[in-house]
Parts: C-alpha cells; sequence; structure tokens
C-alpha cells in the first residue's frame, strides 16, 4: 500500500541506489528523505524532479528547504501517475477513460540534540485515486543521526509507520514500514564516498534464504571535482526480485552523473530495474 513513500524521485538519491539519508552534500533535495541533512549550504534550494517507467506511468517531485523562525524545514510533492485505463461496464461496453495515481506531501525538520546525536521527524499527507475510488492516510518518518569519532556517518531511520484515514473499498491496509540503518564516509586521500544501507529490518525473513543481502544497498560516489560527481548503486533485493531462472539479469544496478553550477545543479540517474527496461529521471536544482 503506497509503496511509492518508500523511495525519492530525487535522481542523485536514485542514482545512488537509494543509500542517501547520509549524503552530506550541497544538495537540499537529499533531505527530503532525512530532513536532518539541512544547513546553510542546502536551504533555499528549489528542486524539480520527473522520471518515466514506460506504459505511461510517470513519477515527478518537488521540494524546498527553508527556514521558519530561523529553523531549518523542507516541504515536498510527489507524485507517481499510472497513466490513462478504458472503463468498461460489466458487460465490456466502453465507458471512457479514467485515470490512477498517488501523492504524498510532506513537511520534515529537525528536532532535538542528544549526546552527539541529532533527531528529526517528517510528516506525511497521502492520497490515492483510482477512477472514482480515493484512499487517504497520513504517516510519520524519525531519524536518528551522528557522526563517530572516526568520521563514519551513522543514521537509523523508522519510514511510514502510520495508517490509512480512508480505504478504498473498506478494508484497511498497512502502509510500507520500513526501519533502516545507513552508515557511510569520505575516504580521507582519495575523491570517493561510500555508503551502505541495511533496509527493511522490521522484516528479519526477508533475506533468510540470501544469508541477509536482501537488506542490503550500496553505493558509491566519485567526486572528481566540486562541480562533478559521478554516482553508482546496487540494491540486492531488486536483483534478487527481478531475476529470472533461466537468464542472467543485472536489475538492481543505479548510474548517474551530478554537474554543479553557481546558481543551479543538474542531475541524472539511470536505473535498470528488470530485463523489461531502465527508468531514466533528470532532477534540475535552483539556488533561489
Amino acid at each position: 500500500m503506497f509503496s511509492f513513500l518508500d523511495r525519492s524521485v530525487f535522481a542523485g538519491s536514485s542514482a545512488l541506489g537509494n543509500t542517501s539519508y547520509i549524503n552530506p552534500g550541497p544538495v537540499g533535495a537529499f533531505a527530503v528523505q532525512n530532513p536532518l541533512l539541512l544547513n546553510d549550504s542546502t536551504l533555499f534550494q528549489l528542486e524539480m524532479s520527473g522520471g518515466s517507467l514506460g506504459e505511461g506511468i510517470q513519477l515527478l517531485q518537488g521540494s524546498y528547504g527553508f527556514k521558519i523562525k530561523g529553523h531549518p524545514v523542507i516541504a515536498a510533492a510527489q507524485t507517481i501517475q499510472y497513466g490513462e485505463f478504458t472503463a468498461t461496464d460489466v458487460w465490456g461496453n466502453n465507458l471512457g477513460v479514467f485515470y490512477a495515481g498517488d501523492i504524498a506531501l510532506s513537511l520534515g525538520t529537525s528536532l532535538v540534540e542528544w549526546r552527539n546525536w541529532r533527531f528529526g521527524m517528517t510528516g506525511k499527507l497521502v492520497n490515492g485515486t483510482y477512477e472514482s475510488y480515493q484512499s487517504w492516510a497520513v504517516a510519520l518518518d524519525l531519524q536518528a543521526m551522528t557522526r563517530l569519532e572516526s568520521g563514519l556517518d551513522v543514521a537509523v531511520l523508522l519510514k511510514n509507520t502510520g495508517r490509512q484515514l480512508s480505504t478504498f473499498a473498506g478494508t484497511r491496509e498497512a502502509l510500507p514500514l520500513n526501519l533502516l540503518v545507513a552508515f557511510g564516509q569520505k575516504l580521507e586521500y582519495a575523491p570517493f564516498r561510500w555508503a551502505l544501507v541495511l533496509d527493511q529490518l522490521n522484516r528479519p525473513n526477508l533475506g533468510l534464504l540470501n544469508l541477509g543481502l536482501r537488506h542490503l544497498n550500496g553505493s558509491l560516489e566519485f567526486l572528481p571535482t566540486q562541480r562533478l560527481h559521478i554516482m553508482a548503486g546496487y540494491s540486492f533485493r531488486r536483483q534478487f526480485e527481478m531475476a529470472l531462472s533461466d537468464r542472467r539479469t543485472s536489475g538492481g544496478f543505479t548510474l548517474g552523473a551530478s554537474v554543479y553550477f553557481s546558481k543551479f545543479q543538474l542531475h541524472f540517474a539511470n536505473e535498470l530495474r528488470s530485463v523489461a527496461g531502465r527508468m531514466n529521471t533528470l532532477s534540475l536544482n535552483l539556488n533561489l
């Protein structure tokens, strides 16, 4: 139910295989998933992202970081549109067309600090509309993050805890709850930043048959200059879930690049989701 809540459409996050929960780069859109990443260099950026999965499925996202009484806040809107469908009656007569889509509005901020740990929260209002059927839900993300003496960044997130306010057909469904731990670091003497994420820890049986690898996502970011970042990521769970018994596949790999200018940034991501095709995402960030 509302599984789109578990990822960001932003191309920088997509290129890193959805492991950007601790990315300290000068990009405000990373804070959509973790508002503790907001700082003076990432505020007042307007992000606009779009991606396509084919067959008319479109993903869009926008975000903006600002301050309320000196407190950093990020607001975001994310939607997935599933395309156009033909409506028929029980006898197969054409009644026209209808559209289906989901949308989430979110607001995130930091809360308190305690013993080198910082804590944050993101609230979400979610709607799904499929023809004449609608469902509303509220969700809450909780974040905690610290930097160890070794320079290792560590974050713990509980995503999408909440419930439906109204149902599609009288049956209440669970939101995509996700407990995850992220950690990573920039190498001291080389232009690389790595990250690993153990997600879906609230589902301990997810990876028993694969030595727990289905919980693991990783990424590597190459930083040759301040203006160019090249990114790659890998999701073991996507690889296992999209694998075919009769052929090898490369599902789970992501690649991308970011180019930074003084007034704006461009981000591109290419995700190999399955043998059926790829997903390309493009993001524009404006420094306002």
